[in-house]
């Protein structure tokens, strides 16, 4: 992706870290995944001082610009950040499917497309010793 511009690379990042903290808590994983992209973004080690001043809006609108390639690859780096920590939070993913629309990226977040040995937790998750009585 580095045809992206800098303050695009920047939005990206705003995005992902707003998905990072929708669950209220922040894995190692999760920080080593942004660290990872911020490098291949090629991105100075203070690259969180510039997401942090961006406010989410300017985020979207700048994302919203990119192409639709682009866009898709943003969705796929947003759909391994929901699950890259091993739990699939329902606040990450109203946050993806948000962005999606916000931004029209033609993509819905698919529970199926991920690994069964993910959890899920947040507003919908059902307790693993209930599921059997449902």
């Amino acid at each position: 992706m580095k045809e992206l511009t800098h303050n695009a690379k920047i939005a990206v990042l705003k995005i992902l870290n707003d998905i990072v903290n929708a669950d209220n808590i922040v894995k190692d994983v999760e920080v080593d995944y942004m660290n990872e992209i911020a490098r291949s973004f090629e991105l100075a080690d203070n690259y969180m001082v510039e997401v942090n001043n961006l406010v989410t809006l300017q985020a979207l609108a700048i994302v919203r610009t990119l192409s639709t390639d682009l866009k898709k690859e943003i969705a796929q780096m947003m759909g391994k950040m929901i699950v890259i920590d091993k739990d699939i939070n329902y606040n990450e993913v109203k946050l993806y499917n948000a962005v999606c629309e916000s931004c029209n990226i033609e993509r819905n977040f698919n529970i199926e497309d991920y690994p069964p040995e993910v959890t899920i937790s947040g507003a919908y998750a059902v307790p693993k010793d209930l599921e059997n009585m449902i």
